[in-house]
């Protein structure tokens, strides 16, 4: 593509958003973000605090979110200043969703949404289960208020990580 791209990566919390962003960037040459990364790299006194708060209640501290959106968003938009193409997973909000598809038109690049799926409860359940704190409580909060990106292309991750590429790959060229 002659423009850079954001991918914006969506889904709720074990679907698979981290490693369809990984494997997609070494398959397509582009930057991994995340707003977890984002979140683990504010370090500073309050550190020790944060993975506390994540690894009892499953809730940020307040203030830590829009921190690492913050960060995040510096990130993506040093990227695409550098004609970069950025892949950014994230949980979808409405509000990171829209700073980011901002960030896409400041900088003439162009966006495409994936949300990614477990169709396989037993599959999530398993998922969640090797993470610290009560990640299906997370989920079930979560579940309430999640939005689906609006047309965004939706992958299934009880497929391989080769096979979710390929479609998305395909996907990505079909809008170019």
């Amino acid at each position: 593509m002659s423009q850079p791209l954001l991918i914006l990566i969506s889904g709720l919390p074990g679907t698979g958003k981290s490693t369809l962003a990984e494997s997609l960037a070494q398959r397509i040459g582009a930057v991994a973000l995340s707003r977890d990364q984002a979140r683990q790299a504010i370090g500073g006194p309050l550190a020790v605090l944060d993975r506390g708060f994540t690894r009892l209640p499953g809730r940020y501290r307040r203030g830590l979110q829009e921190a690492a959106n913050r960060r995040l968003e510096k990130a993506v938009a040093d990227e695409l200043v550098a004609g970069r193409s950025v892949i950014v997973e994230v949980v979808a909000d409405r509000d990171i969703r829209r700073r980011l598809h901002e960030l896409t038109q400041d900088h003439g690049a162009a966006i495409r949404s994936i949300e990614v799926t477990c169709s396989d409860p037993a599959e999530l359940a398993r998922r969640l289960r090797s993470r610290p704190c009560d990640w299906n409580q997370l989920v079930a909060r979560m579940s309430k208020s999640y939005e689906p990106p609006p047309s965004a292309f939706v992958v299934d991750s009880c497929m391989t990580p080769d096979e979710m590429v390929r479609q998305v790959v395909r996907f990505v060229c079909r809008q170019a």
